[in-house]
This record gives C-alpha cells, structure tokens and sequence, in this order.
C-alpha cells in the first residue's frame, strides 16, 4: 500500500514536468495549408463603380498549398467558387485575381486566372467552381503576404473590364 502512494505522487509529477518541459520546447503548429479569403463581389467596388447594375457574386477563393518543413511554400491550387446573381440573362466572360489596391484598376494586372471561358446564362443566376493548378509559389506568398494589394472580379460582355469586384483581405484558415 505504501509503495502505491509513493509512486502514484511520483507519477503525477512526471507527467506535470513533461508537460511543462514540452510545453516549453513545442514547436509552432504549422502554417495553414488552406488560407480561404471569403468575399462579395459588388459593382460598386470596380474602378469605376458600376452603376445601377443589380448584381452580387459570393463566394471565396482557396489557397490549397503544400509548404516544405520550413513553412515555405511548394506549390498550391488555387480553388474560385462564387454563386453569382444578376437580373437577368448574362455573358460571363471572365473571374480573375488582378493585382491592385483599392481603388485602382492598372492595365494587364491579372495574376491568377481561373480559366472561366466566355459563356451564357440565360436567367443569371448561377456557379462557378474552377480550380487553377500551376500559379507560382511566389505569386501565392505575395498574395498571402500583402492580399490587400489584390482583388478579385467578375467580367461580362457588358462590362468587360469588370461587372463587380472586392478587394481581397486576411484569409480565414481552416
């Protein structure tokens, strides 16, 4: 009986001193694989805002990355889903991520296409999932870095410098 309750506080205290020890030395946990920047695209927000147009986009783009010990990035997906509404028929001709801040539409600014061929939609309202393989780690970090140097946008025929836009922000991680 008596060696039981010498080695039970014995125990205790191991464990405790483990915690404490491995508390002190854990390493961070690691960088999120899966970065997910959520947003609403409006026509309000283009460069110049466009007016009277009735049409939101909501969704998110996903950063899916594999990253080497160091916490550098290797490569990544970049996943676009956005359901889209606008009052009517409507020709989708593109969704992209551009570099910019907010408040400026520069020339030839797209860094990440997602790949959207030109196509109709009769009523308008709809999806778009499409996932990009093949962006350049630095373009992945750079966003990651700075995002509110980007915004993603929706174009259409009527607007083909862009229907909607918003500036993206600190992702959420999952």
């Amino acid at each position: 009986m008596k060696r039981t309750g010498i080695l039970v506080p014995a125990l205790i205290v191991g464990i405790v001193a483990l915690v404490l020890v491995g508390g002190a030395t854990a390493k961070k946990p690691a960088l999120s694989a899966t970065p997910v920047f959520k947003l609403n695209l409006k026509p309000n927000q283009e460069v110049p805002p466009i007016k009277g147009l009735k049409a939101t986009a909501v969704g998110s783009v996903t950063f899916d990355l594999e990253r080497s010990a160091t916490g550098t990035i290797t490569s990544g997906e970049v996943i676009f889903y956005f359901n889209y509404s606008f009052p009517g028929s409507v020709n989708i001709t593109g969704l992209h991520i551009h570099v910019g801040a907010k408040g400026t539409a520069p020339p030839n600014n797209i860094v990440v296409n997602s790949g959207v061929a030109s196509f109709t939609d009769a009523d308008g309202q709809g999806n778009i999932t499409t996932v990009v393989t093949g962006t350049s780690p630095a373009t992945l970090q750079a966003i990651l870095d700075n995002p509110r140097n980007y915004y993603v946008n929706l174009h259409t025929s009527v607007n083909p410098g862009g229907a909607m836009r918003e500036q993206m922000h600190n992702p959420k991680k999952r």
